[in-house]
């Protein structure tokens, strides 16, 4: 299975959603900051990350760009209480989904399918930091067809 890398501020959060990820068979690693998540990354690079975007220091918009330019087929699901975020800032930090808190654990499930769907395929074809932003905004748009 996927090792999931989970940013939260909030260690409720963190371990909510790390029961619902274990769950489903997959390895959860934990961040409480930007900082620590870019630190946890190094040490062992994870195949999808949740993170919040309301944190202290850097923002998960941040951190987004931070993870999509170190390791260019992780995809980022933003998870997070902020509802009035305009769509164009995520996708140009590479944003692969947006999760509204209060959490439902069939979304959390189903923006992991799509998230390590993504990953696979373009770990697989070896794509480029330069790369990934175009190919995210090309399958993102297909997508939408669905």
């Amino acid at each position: 299975m996927a090792t999931v890398l989970i940013v939260d501020d909030e260690p409720d959060v963190r371990k909510v959603l790390h029961a619902w990820i274990s769950r489903l068979g997959h390895t959860c690693l934990e961040a409480g900051d930007a900082a620590q998540a870019l630190d946890v990354m190094a040490a062992t690079p994870a195949d999808m990350a949740f993170c919040d975007i309301q944190m202290p220091g850097r923002d998960g918009i941040w951190l987004t760009s931070q993870i999509r330019t170190k390791y260019p087929s992780v995809p980022v699901v933003l998870a997070t209480a902020v509802t009035n975020l305009a769509p164009r800032t995520t996708m140009q930090a590479g944003v692969m989904a947006y999760i509204v808190k209060p959490f439902d654990p069939k979304r959390i499930a189903e923006a992991l399918e799509v998230s390590l769907k993504w990953h696979a395929e373009t770990a697989a074809k070896g794509v480029q930091a330069e790369d990934v932003g175009q190919k995210l905004h090309d399958w993102l748009d297909e997508l939408k067809d669905l």
